[in-house]
């Protein structure tokens, strides 16, 4: 008999309240609150954190940073499809807790600050190089040599697999129990929401303030340590506030949980045991980013290609007419295009990641072409537009994700961060999206709602490229501000203040619409998987954002810029190349947004 908690609409009219809302809203609101405090509050120090204390290249840590942001943001599939079937959102939530707890503690973990020893340095003692190599005392170097500790840094990945795991099962289930304390036509169902992300923003925009500040000044284990004590906050917070939960939280299948099924062991504590074995899969992926690259794009395009497949097929009276010719059109154009690619008529490489990508996107123009001809359907027009604004999504997302990279590093190494006689680090400046948000998603909000009553309101492609446009001039605003530097050659922190405004207001158009959009397009019974592609392509857009971070990859001396004016022009640089990636980008969705907005039938 299952114990799994049934509650009625007037049980949740006569919940325990607090200024007109649920109780258990509040238990969410701080719960979400402290744990994103915990994970931005190490964000914006990660970057800097492993180029100034372990002295990594400006490349090796961007690779750290991609890896990790992208499996930060793949894994809360896995740990919502878990919690749904057979943990609970409770059980998840506490797991999740505990673990990101553990995370953050083992981040406070630094060993001894990393060595540069140059090329002609005679060794004073023996050194044991991270490759097993022993050099020992009076060797006279012959290239540079950086001397780190290799024992804190395997424990510094495993800190990162513990915070990607806890953030899978924390993240996506925290959120839904807030829908959950609302009935259905619950008027208070968005204000509760609108309190509930509040939360997030505040979160964010004071631990970036605060434990940069403590990283920076006095000691990364300082930062690193106040974000975990965040977190367990956090964990407390929620373990003591369950009973305003109502149990709505609870497993699924109480009992199929419990039931025995190795042994002694039952399926939750199954569940628990086979997450270490990830655990250390997670610990390898950490160092091997071009593994999660391409992992994400192979998904990605498995996922595209699919749903524009069943787009194809799909038929309200469940008909399958055209999956032969299909799967045999994708047989043949998959075929020809190894062979044009082995002759050299298409663009090849010999990286798999690229090979794959180029012959994905050979595949879906095909495939959108050959469905036009033949299956010009709602439910297949639908389909494409939803496509095209996720691939749009990872443009604007790699942009916008520049923030805890190539911004970061900018701010540390060429921006003048005294204002009024104070100097801010580096890190803080990440605050300022937070900032933003707080001050502009109200007048955002209410002036879609002035434009929709004057029938102005503009439909979802125009808002996403306006998005896009608006990321491309934030890298505008630092492109402009560079061509101004002080006498010291640096720049002013206006220009970086305003990129992030323009990033902010780009968000806003953009973030807010697109999990509606994916609600409204896609086909009834897969929305599941769409959602899926939709978080999947924002994983795989904050690889993307590091990648490009590297192409301004400069030489540090111990971690710092000797050559200010040589580090500006190859930022600048980047930043030019962003700045018209996102205009170009933009400009084209408003030029093709009459046909998306044909395509969607309807769907505003």
């Amino acid at each position: 008999m299952s114990e799994s908690v049934t509650v009625s609409a007037e049980d949740l009219a006569n919940q325990p309240q607090l200024f007109g809302h649920p109780k258990g809203l509040y238990v969410c609101f701080a719960t979400e609150l402290w744990e994103r405090f915990s994970f931005y509050g190490m964000k914006y120090l990660l970057l800097l954190y492993l180029t100034k204390y372990h002295l990594f290249t400006d490349s090796m840590g961007l690779d750290v940073l991609g890896s990790y942001a992208g499996l930060v943001y793949a894994l809360p599939l896995i740990g919502g499809m878990i919690a749904d079937r057979y943990l609970g959102m409770r059980k998840s939530v506490l797991f999740g807790g505990i673990l990101l707890s553990l995370g953050h503690i083992l981040m406070a973990v630094e060993g001894f600050q990393a060595v540069n020893y140059a090329a002609g340095t005679t060794l004073l003692h023996d050194l044991q190089l991270a490759s097993g190599q022993l050099l020992t005392a009076g060797t006279v170097l012959t290239e540079d040599v950086t001397f780190r500790d290799t024992g804190a840094l395997k424990v510094f990945y495993f800190a990162l697999a513990l915070i990607v795991m806890g953030v899978g099962y924390l993240k996506p289930n925290i959120s839904t129990i807030v829908g959950q304390l609302y009935a259905k036509n619950d008027p208070r169902r968005d204000s509760g929401f609108t309190i509930f992300y509040m939360g997030i923003n505040i979160g964010s925009f004071v631990a970036t303030l605060l434990c940069g500040w403590l990283g920076e000044t006095y000691g990364w284990k300082y930062g690193f340590g106040a974000a975990g004590i965040g977190m367990i906050i956090g964990l407390i917070t929620f373990s003591y506030g369950q009973k305003y939960l109502l149990g709505l939280a609870e497993p699924p299948d109480p009992e199929k949980l419990k039931k025995p099924v190795a042994g002694p062991l039952n399926t939750e504590w199954l569940i628990y045991i086979l997450s270490l074995p990830v655990l250390y899969v997670l610990w390898l992926l950490v160092q091997h980013e071009h593994v999660v690259l391409l992992s994400q794009n192979i998904l990605l395009i498995i996922s595209i290609v699919g749903l524009i497949l069943y787009s194809m097929v799909h038929k309200k009276d469940g008909g399958n007419n055209g999956v032969a010719y299909t799967i045999a059109a994708i047989a043949v154009l998959a075929a020809c295009y190894a062979v044009l690619v082995n002759l050299g008529f298409l663009p090849g490489s010999e990286t798999l990641a690229e090979n794959i990508l180029y012959g994905a996107i050979i595949l879906i123009v095909a495939f959108v072409v050959y469905g036009f001809m033949t299956h010009n359907s709602p439910e297949f027009g639908r389909t494409v537009v939803l496509m095209i604004l996720i691939l749009s999504t990872v443009v604007f997302w790699a942009l916008f994700e520049q923030s805890a990279g190539s911004m970061t590093l900018y701010a540390d190494r060429v921006v003048d961060r005294t204002a009024f006689g104070a100097e801010f680090t580096a890190s803080q400046f990440g605050s300022l999206n937070a900032g933003f948000i707080m001050l502009l998603a109200i007048p955002f909000a209410a002036l879609w709602t002035w434009l929709a009553k004057r029938n102005l309101e503009p439909n979802t492609p125009v808002k996403f490229a306006l998005g896009i446009i608006q990321a491309g001039l934030g890298f505008g605003a630092l492109v402009y501000g560079a061509q101004h530097p002080n006498d010291a050659g640096q720049v002013a922190m206006i220009w970086l203040i305003l990129a992030y405004l323009l990033h902010t207001t780009g968000e806003l158009c953009l973030s807010p619409v697109g999990l509606s959009a994916v609600t409204k397009l896609s086909i009834g019974n897969v929305v599941g998987v769409s959602m899926g592609t939709w978080f999947l392509a924002t994983a795989l857009s904050e690889t993307v954002a590091t990648r490009l971070g590297r192409l301004a990859a400069i030489p540090t001396d111990g971690g710092e810029t000797t050559d200010v004016a040589g580090a500006l022009a190859t930022y600048t640089q980047l930043f030019e190349f962003l700045m018209w990636t996102g205009l170009g980008v933009g400009v084209f969705m408003l030029i093709i947004s009459p046909i998306l907005k044909r395509w969607m039938h309807g769907i505003h």
